[in-house]
């Protein structure tokens, strides 16, 4: 598939470049699409891996999120889920990338991967999580 889109966002992170404690991930990791035509319709498959690294290169867990748009849009967001996936390790970075598959047929189209530093790493070296 060839590659088409800007990458997907990471609206709450924060500082830029890094999701960690303050936007509590044990909620789930919002992933945004904006400024695309979407039609009802449409499919996008968000493809997440988390690494073990702050590069993406040693996967840790992955999931899958498809979304079916049902009417027209600009805006499509994803939550990466905690259990099995965010949880899976206190450091590293996470990575997706999205493909559309447009409504009726036609070419899939794939998006450019975004990447992400991961910490739930606080000062003093504790881990945050949903209990603390």
């Amino acid at each position: 598939m060839p590659v088409e889109f800007d990458i997907p966002e990471f609206p709450d992170e924060e500082p830029p470049g890094q999701i960690g404690c303050r936007q509590k991930p044990w909620d789930g990791v919002l992933v945004r699409v904006d400024r695309i035509p979407f039609k009802a319709g449409d499919e996008l498959t968000f493809d997440v891996t988390i690494c073990g690294d702050v590069l993406g290169q040693i996967p840790a867990a992955t999931v899958q999120g498809v979304v079916s748009i049902t009417a027209d849009t600009t805006t499509v967001d994803y939550t990466i889920p905690w259990g099995g996936v965010l949880d899976a390790v206190p450091e590293g970075s996470i990575t997706v990338f999205y493909s559309l598959a447009p409504a009726g047929g036609g070419r899939p189209t794939t998006s450019e991967t975004a990447v992400v530093r991961y910490s739930r790493r606080q000062p003093g070296g504790a881990v945050c999580g949903p209990n603390g």
